[in-house]
């Protein structure tokens, strides 16, 4: 990807009237640790798309694990530092057990007194030394919240869920604590309209600002990597791409719903499965209690899921709560209709109500077979939804998300922008 060109400015979508910075500013994403889930498709998809003549972005994690070895090798740009704060051994030893398997009681008790005393201390230090070296934090998981605001250098946090999600079934105390740890950031940043709202209720009366700043979605790059050939089904199917964790993404609705919509039309196609998680092995035994296992397929993690969703019939997204909902936003680029749970606090922002996509009540397996069999025999609705969703899909091009950001940064980093407060579109001029 040419890292000039890859956000560039300007043009019809773009949105705000940021000025053009004096030099690149200085941008370091933090993330706690790398797995394969939204969260770090999100940050990747804003670090391939900031315009390199605008910014300089770097990346740091706490610590080291194999799939930030994999990211590396298939979606890091190569002119990204990547800074790992948690290097030796003893001090990542047992996070990098505690993410594949279940430790034993000693081993927690010596993993928490050595995180408390030891580890976040460590790294604490050494982000910060290495913070007060660029010109703006973005802390992408909210995993630094108990330091946010120093260094000298503003913060922006991202909360990548529902805050009702989050904070809802916690006591008045919890929500106050959290609270005042949001304050520290110049801005906590939301991912829809939506999640703006609740944010906005959630802080009133206290210190701490939301901001709104969607994810990136790198259509040309998505359409590209679509091409690629993949072993795909030669029947119709549908797909479904989301991590296998049964406290989010509800896939045994999406199981019930599609053993309904096979019962009434057998032709309606194969179900694939795209992603792992810990709740596997119980919902492969669903899918055989149901009598659909022959025709569902447990595919795992797919680094490349795109070939799948472009030839899909339609994708389906079960969740009971999301942030952006980031699948369906690829989907939409890729021309597949969509059908989504109308679940916090995404899917209805990013469809457009319904219109751009089909939504379903959260849970609900009849109202969601009914949507899988209208997309399957109403050519007329695909094409409509297809037509709205391309247009949505647009309003979150890297240049759309080169010029928020370019906003943000000039409200926070003054001093970086010329003082002529030429419009961000000149850039790619």
């Amino acid at each position: 990807m040419n890292r000039t060109s890859a956000g560039a400015l300007g043009g019809s979508d773009a949105r705000g009237d940021a000025a053009r910075p004096v030099r690149p500013v200085r941008i370091l994403f933090h993330i706690n640790d790398f797995g394969r889930g939204g969260t770090e498709t999100a940050l990747l998809a804003w670090i391939n798309a900031l315009d390199r003549r605008c910014f300089v972005p770097a990346v740091s994690v706490a610590y080291p694990t194999d799939d930030l070895d994999f990211w590396r090798g298939h979606s890091l740009p190569p002119d990204v530092k990547v800074h790992v704060l948690a290097r030796s051994r003893w001090s990542h030893v047992l996070h990098q057990a505690q993410r594949y398997r279940k430790l034993g009681k000693f081993e927690k008790l010596v993993h928490k007194l050595s995180t408390h005393a030891a580890i976040r201390p460590l790294v604490a230090r050494r982000f910060l030394q290495l913070a007060s070296r660029h010109d703006i934090v973005c802390d992408f998981d909210l995993s630094l919240r108990h330091i946010a605001g120093r260094a000298g250098v503003p913060w922006i946090g991202v909360s990548h869920y529902s805050f009702a999600a989050r904070l809802g079934n916690k006591s008045v105390g919890h929500r106050t604590r959290r609270i005042r740890q949001f304050e520290r950031y110049a801005a906590v940043a939301v991912l829809t309209p939506d999640m703006l709202r609740e944010a906005r209720g959630l802080f009133r009366g206290t210190g701490a600002r939301a901001e709104e700043l969607p994810n990136v979605i790198q259509i040309d790059s998505i359409r590209r990597r679509a091409e690629e050939p993949v072993p795909k089904p030669d029947s119709p199917f549908i797909v479904s791409v989301a991590r296998l964790d049964e406290g989010q993404k509800d896939h045994r609705t999406l199981l019930r719903a599609y053993a309904k919509a096979r019962e009434r039309l057998p032709g309606i196609g194969q179900l694939l499965l795209i992603g792992e998680g810990p709740d596997r092995a119980s919902l492969e035994a669903l899918a055989r209690e149901l009598g659909v296992h022959d025709a569902v397929r447990f595919l795992g993690f797919c680094s490349n899921p795109f070939p799948y969703i472009r030839a899909a019939e339609m994708l389906v997204l079960s969740s009971r709560y999301e942030g952006f909902g980031m699948v369906l936003g690829e989907a939409m680029a890729l021309g597949t209709p969509v059908i989504s749970a109308d679940c916090p606090t995404g899917p209805r922002d990013l469809l457009e109500g319904g219109e751009a996509g089909l939504l379903v009540k959260p849970g609900d397996a009849d109202g969601m077979c009914e949507a899988m069999i209208r997309l399957s025999v109403d050519g007329q609705l695909r094409d409509t939804v297809r037509r709205r969703a391309q247009d949505k899909v647009r309003t979150f091009s890297p240049s759309s998300a080169n010029a928020r950001m370019l906003a943000l940064a000039q409200r926070f980093c003054p001093g970086i922008f010329e003082a002529s407060g030429r419009s961000s579109a000149a850039i790619a001029g």
